[in-house]
């Protein structure tokens, strides 16, 4: 992977995507390599489809908790989201105003800031920092969390199952680093040297002991494969 794919990061909401896998009993398309859920009927059959499967024994339940099921969302992928859905319905009430008047005159400078400012200012993934300690710094620009809008509404939400470790995080998320909570599990940190794609996956580099060289590979990569630690 190079490198230009690599985003910066610095606060990431963790959120569960189905990705779909191929069974002798039925056919997943899996080509997609964007991975995205358009809710739609397809969707809904291919979904019905698997919960019967799981529901009589043919297929095993795919492990919610594997880290290749979940996707990260960075700010810039959160903002973009608020502006397609329209926040606050900024734009519908900005497009009447100006159908009613005939012109721009009510659009003035920082008309969608609200887009910004209340994903900063009123989302709870936002972390106020006291600036104490620069160690603290560089932990929060690791954070990941499964809370918040569009992930785990409240503590009482998590799971046991969540909390605990899942080998697909070997390498991925630090599992020494977090809050001493109930969050615990699911506000973590990126391990160290682990980057964020521009396809929402963590990457880490590992070395390709046939070719000798290094790759970036993320968790749905490693399947099937073999890890070893270094000598």
């Amino acid at each position: 992977m190079d490198g230009e794919e690599i985003d910066d990061f610095m606060l990431m909401a963790l959120e569960s995507s189905y990705d779909k896998e191929a069974s002798t009993a039925f056919k997943y398309d899996d080509e997609d390599i964007d991975d995205e859920v358009d809710g739609g009927v397809d969707t809904l059959l291919a979904a019905s489809e698997k919960v019967l499967a799981v529901n009589r024994g043919l297929v095993d339940p795919d492990e919610r908790d594997s880290l290749r099921f979940r996707k990260i969302y960075g700010p810039d992928k959160l903002l973009k989201e608020r502006i397609d859905m329209d926040a606050d319905k900024v734009m519908r009430n900005t497009v009447r105003r100006i159908s009613r008047t005939g012109n721009l005159s009510s659009i003035n400078p920082g008309h969608f800031n609200s887009y910004s400012e209340k994903l900063i200012t009123g989302n709870p993934l936002s972390l106020a920092l006291e600036e104490i300690n620069p160690m603290h710094l560089t932990e929060q620009a690791r954070r990941v969390s499964q809370m918040g809008p569009g992930g785990l509404p409240s503590s009482t939400s998590i799971t046991e199952d969540a909390q605990n470790l899942h080998p697909s995080e070997f390498m991925f998320l630090s599992s020494i680093e977090g809050p001493e909570s109930e969050r615990i599990g699911v506000d973590t940190r990126i391990a160290w040297g682990a980057k964020m794609g521009s396809d929402g996956n963590i990457y880490q580099r590992f070395r390709n002991k046939r070719t000798g060289k290094y790759e970036w590979l993320s968790a749905k990569d490693l399947e099937n494969k073999i890890v070893a630690l270094p000598d």
